[in-house]
């Protein structure tokens, strides 16, 4: 069974959403995050406040769905994108995705994000991580992963060195490769992850 078609009403309430939330994101580029305000994104939105409210309930809401989306691309895009070779081939190339994904949101929005205030880095049940943990866990399935450690933990390893990587590239303002700076970092660290 299809989906229905959205009505005009729906397409507008999509429409007013998105607007919000690009005003915010550009705002928070130009400003940083602690001094985004629901009255600054209002008016570069063109909505009143009662409006912002609506979609949004805080700014912290604006901020868990710039990482609902980075969730939601992994989930349905990078995953069924990984080409079929081994797995631990596959988890490099999973990290492949995540620098692009860091230089399409460009070095200001990472340098936003990088806060320590910022807490849903960590969260455990995000997507973009449980999806990394089902990758190694097949992996050590086909005896392609080590085994004494549990996916969870080597997943946890993984993500803390690929931040690491992004955060370094942010302080250098993206004046270098991501990229190739992660594919060869995490080509290193996924060699001493075999079995």
């Amino acid at each position: 069974m299809g989906k229905k078609p959205l009505t005009r009403r729906q397409e507008k309430a999509i429409e007013t959403k998105n607007r919000i939330y690009n005003a915010a994101i550009d705002i928070m580029d130009k400003k940083g995050f602690e001094k985004l305000t629901i009255v600054d994104i209002s008016k570069k939105a063109n909505v009143s406040v009662g409006a912002l409210y609506h979609y949004f309930k805080s700014k912290n809401d604006i901020l868990a769905e710039i990482f609902r989306k980075a969730d939601e691309y992994f989930s349905t895009e990078v995953i069924s994108s990984l080409n079929k070779a081994s797995v631990p081939d596959q988890i490099v190339e999973y990290f492949d995705h995540y620098a692009k994904f860091n230089v399409a949101s460009g070095v200001e929005m990472t340098q936003q994000l990088f806060n320590p205030k910022i807490k849903f880095f960590i969260k455990k049940s995000r997507p973009m991580l449980t999806l990394l943990q089902d990758l190694i866990r097949k992996g050590q399935e086909k005896k392609e992963i080590r085994m004494d450690t549990d996916p969870e933990e080597l997943a946890r390893f993984l993500f803390v060195m690929a931040r690491g990587i992004v955060f370094e590239w942010s302080l250098h303002e993206g004046r270098y490769d991501l990229e190739a700076t992660m594919h060869k970092y995490i080509g290193i660290l996924v060699s001493t992850l075999r079995s």
